[in-house]
């Protein structure tokens, strides 16, 4: 009887083994999606506080501003592009609704074309004539005259240069006797001893204050656009300076 009972005792505990072992796997296993569940919550969390904190440093709040998380402002002119065919798409379809559901359909106004660019802007006018050779009838060879124009506008920028502005101050002196020098009085300067002009230390605040362009940045920029000397802590010596002397 001892001996048969030694099988069964021992079958029983290795079915508890097995049990045992069996739940300890299954808590792993909900203790692994449980462990998932947060992590993924983490990243959304992360995701979304990175998207925000990118709206408040970029994105006014007029503007419309995502961020897919597979394409973190990479593509960001495609989907400028992608949104502006969506509003032109509900609009048309909105209209289209309207048209049917009123008796007398209004008259929609034509879509497309470009925006006329502001009329403040300074124009340069650049003509564009016949040459010579076509500018006469092909029946009588009567000299053509002018019936008209077509004028198309587009924006242009002018890149920024840096020239040297030299001031010269005339000396005046009588040739009979050779005394009594004058001088032109010179121009009063924002930074007396400094060789930066009223309109570049404007420019430099202003790239810095408005346009959150470092001084670092602009001592790399300006050199280069000088094309010349190299890169130069006169940008952030300048604006200390102004600082001081506006006070």
């Amino acid at each position: 009887m001892k001996n048969a009972a030694a099988p069964s005792n021992a079958v029983s505990q290795l079915q508890r083994q097995v049990q045992a072992q069996q739940e300890e796997i299954a808590q792993l296993h909900r203790l692994m999606v449980k462990k998932e569940a947060q992590w993924e919550a983490t990243k959304q969390s992360l995701f979304e506080q990175f998207r925000l904190a990118l709206e408040r440093q970029f994105g006014p709040s007029t503007e419309k501003y995502r961020v897919d998380q597979r394409d973190l402002l990479i593509n960001e002119a495609e989907v400028a592009v992608d949104e502006e065919g969506s509003d032109a798409s509900e609009s048309i379809t909105t209209a289209d609704d309207a048209t049917i559901d009123t008796a007398t359909p209004a008259k929609r106004r034509a879509r497309g074309g470009r925006v006329a660019l502001p009329p403040e802007l300074p124009r340069v006018e650049v003509i564009h004539e016949l040459p010579d050779d076509v500018r006469h009838c092909h029946d009588d060879g009567t000299p053509l005259k002018v019936i008209g124009e077509e004028v198309s506008e587009e924006l242009h920028v002018v890149p920024a240069r840096i020239e040297v502005i030299r001031h010269v101050r005339r000396k005046y002196a009588c040739p009979l006797c050779e005394e009594g020098v004058k001088v032109a009085p010179a121009l009063a300067k924002l930074l007396p001893k400094s060789n930066a002009s009223a309109t570049l230390l404007a420019y430099v605040a202003t790239a810095k204050y408005q346009d959150a362009l470092p001084l670092y940045r602009q001592s790399q920029i300006l050199p280069a656009m000088a094309r010349r000397f190299p890169a130069t802590p006169w940008p952030a010596g300048w604006c200390k300076q102004a600082s001081v002397s506006l006070r």
